[in-house]
């Protein structure tokens, strides 16, 4: 009887150290994933920063409403300036802007912000897109998917139709269309993401926290 209770309570210690193991396993996982979104959510952003750039030479500046400017001191906002957005009080460090006859109304410089600097729902944009690429990478390697230029459209469509689920009230309806129509402009941001996380997750080492090997792009750029 006491060689059986002995052998139940061992069986048990067992089961909550394998118990314990696979749970310190996960939380390793998981935040190994949130470190895999920011990196690609801040590249991404990064990355639009500098094709927007680069496709619009005389652009100094991008300003877009925010619902998360309250945080920001009024006596902060000392040059009037008249921007795309309208008459406005701009902030000391000509990043934000309040409409000048309304504090309620908030406007950040995307373009001229680092993704650590935008405001919380900037921030979200890019961090769902990350999220999605950064699951469709894990995904395609559990499947054994060839990463190739298949797979880069198939994903990028992915990726653009969570964006319409997010964005279908407050976008462009020429942005709202089906995936194929887009331009190809538009269709490089869906696949940049992807690519992205997919070079991060290299360059990162993921591979060795996810027990897989590396992810080879067969001839793929559009960074």
């Amino acid at each position: 009887m006491q060689l059986k209770t002995s052998s139940t309570y061992v069986l048990l210690l067992l089961l909550l150290l394998y118990l314990s193991n696979t749970n310190t396993e996960l939380i390793g996982l998981k935040k190994q994933f949130k470190l895999f979104v920011k990196n690609v959510a801040s590249t991404f952003h990064e990355n639009w920063r500098r094709h927007y750039l680069s496709e619009h030479p005389h652009t100094r500046n991008r300003f877009k409403l925010t619902q998360n400017g309250s945080h920001y001191n009024s006596s902060d906002f000392i040059y009037p300036m008249i921007l795309t957005v309208g008459s406005c009080l701009v902030h000391r460090n000509l990043k934000v802007a309040r409409a000048r006859f309304n504090s309620s109304i908030t406007y950040v410089d995307i373009l001229n912000m680092n993704y650590d600097e935008l405001p919380v729902d900037w921030a979200y944009e890019n961090r769902a897109t990350a999220q999605v690429a950064c699951r469709q990478v894990l995904q395609s390697i559990r499947q054994k998917l060839l990463f190739n230029r298949d797979l880069v459209e198939k994903i990028s469509k992915k990726i653009h139709n969570a964006w319409i689920k997010r964005n279908a009230h407050r976008t462009a309806k020429e942005l709202l269309s089906p995936y194929e129509n887009l331009p190809e402009v538009e269709k490089d941001k869906d696949r940049r993401a992807f690519v992205i996380a997919c070079r991060l997750f290299n360059e990162l080492h993921l591979y060795h926290y996810f027990k897989t090997t590396p992810i080879h792009l067969n001839d793929i750029s559009f960074e």
